[in-house]
């Protein structure tokens, strides 16, 4: 309770002093989601991305260095995930790595350096209890062009909504025994569907092969979609855009209104 307070009093002390407008050249320029936004939501966004560049450890991974634009771009992008609900402004997160472009996966045990690496490589990972892992490359691509209908960043964060629970099972900390029934019971039917879809060559281009791995990545990119394919997940896949609007508490697809 406490430390529930001290967190709290620091986000008013941080959200009381003047907010760095020269950060809105970077949203501007990097977030394209941000233009879709009414004025009331972009100025949230704002609040939102100031606490998480705030409050997690920024660091470059491969030589790359950090710079205030890249915190920026990043955190605006899971920023538009806090929208509707704060979801503890993803606490369990305390560190975010920017690797220059794609990476061999690092390890937990090299503190995340690259000094000993995997075969795998990725522009993105999430690690439970751990830290987010991102390509700085493919942010910027994704983050300035949503029309791709991929966003590493949310993706990841999505994985990290997964973890809060303890489990990673494509089931998020849901707060309602109705919907996470409702939630597990629909999610399920579309994860196997699609992983028929996946082995018949013939999957929706909403989703990756990738999704077929498991329910947590298909969850994770649901999320993508639902924030930059709306129209097309609710077409394809109503009843998973409802849940995810039930569960994120937005409506993507209405930013999206006058903007075609």
């Amino acid at each position: 309770m406490v430390f529930s307070w001290l967190r709290s009093r620091r986000r008013r002390n941080l959200l009381a002093e003047p907010y760095p407008v020269r950060w809105d050249i970077f949203i501007d320029r990097n977030v394209a989601h941000f233009k879709l936004l009414s004025s009331p939501e972009q100025d949230k966004l704002r609040d939102i991305t100031r606490i998480l560049i705030a409050e997690k450890r920024w660091q470059g991974r491969s030589g790359l260095f950090v710079t205030e634009e890249m915190k920026v771009t990043i955190a605006a992008q899971a920023a538009l995930m806090l929208l509707g609900d704060d979801h503890g402004y993803f606490r369990r997160v305390r560190d975010v790595f920017v690797f220059p472009t794609e990476f061999r996966t690092p390890r937990r045990e090299d503190d995340w350096e690259d000094d000993f690496l995997s075969e795998t490589p990725l522009a993105g990972q999430a690690v439970y209890r751990g830290p987010v892992l991102l390509a700085w490359d493919e942010v910027h691509s994704e983050g300035t062009n949503p029309a791709k209908g991929t966003n590493v960043v949310i993706h990841e964060f999505a994985h990290q909504l997964d973890y809060v629970d303890g489990l990673s099972d494509g089931t998020p900390s849901l707060g309602d025994r109705a919907l996470e029934s409702r939630w597990r019971e629909v999610l399920n039917a579309k994860f196997e569907e699609h992983c028929r879809a996946v082995a018949l060559k013939r999957w929706n281009p909403l989703f990756t092969t990738h999704s077929a791995d498991n329910e947590a990545e298909f969850f994770a990119s649901a999320s993508e979609a639902f924030f930059c394919s709306p129209a097309q997940l609710k077409q394809t896949y109503s009843e998973v855009y409802q849940l995810l609007a039930a569960y994120y508490r937005l409506d993507p697809l209405m930013w999206y209104v006058g903007h075609r």
